[in-house]
């Protein structure tokens, strides 16, 4: 036979329940805030050479064999840059938002924030 819980214990159920759906509807705001700065961000770099330089660059250092890469970031390093990666700024908070159980953002994305609300 099931114990039948407390008064207690049912209200402590609800307010975790609660909590549990104010940090879940956080979460799905800051991602949608985060996608539509993407959109934004792709839109207007959409027609600049400068992105596509870039894009080509990292393609021509993934297809040199002597890369790294970063299983938080999902970046590719040459070797002289790979230790370097991992004291950056941009790894150390990917690695707080993966703790987080939160998504990765790319450097780029990175750079757009406010550096003073990662810390």
């Amino acid at each position: 036979a099931a114990q039948k819980k407390s008064k207690k214990a049912k209200r402590r159920e609800k307010e975790d329940a609660a909590e549990r759906e104010e940090k879940i509807a956080a979460e799905k705001a800051r991602q949608k805030e985060r996608d539509e700065r993407r959109g934004i961000q792709q839109n207007s770099t959409a027609g600049d050479g400068a992105t596509t330089s870039i894009s080509n660059n990292t393609n021509q250092v993934s297809n040199a064999g002597d890369t790294k890469a970063c299983n938080t970031c999902g970046g590719s390093f040459a070797p002289h840059e790979y230790r370097s990666h991992f004291r950056s700024d941009w790894h150390r908070y990917n690695v707080k938002l993966k703790m987080k159980g939160c998504a990765t953002v790319s450097e780029k994305e990175f750079l757009l924030c406010d550096s003073d609300a990662f810390f």
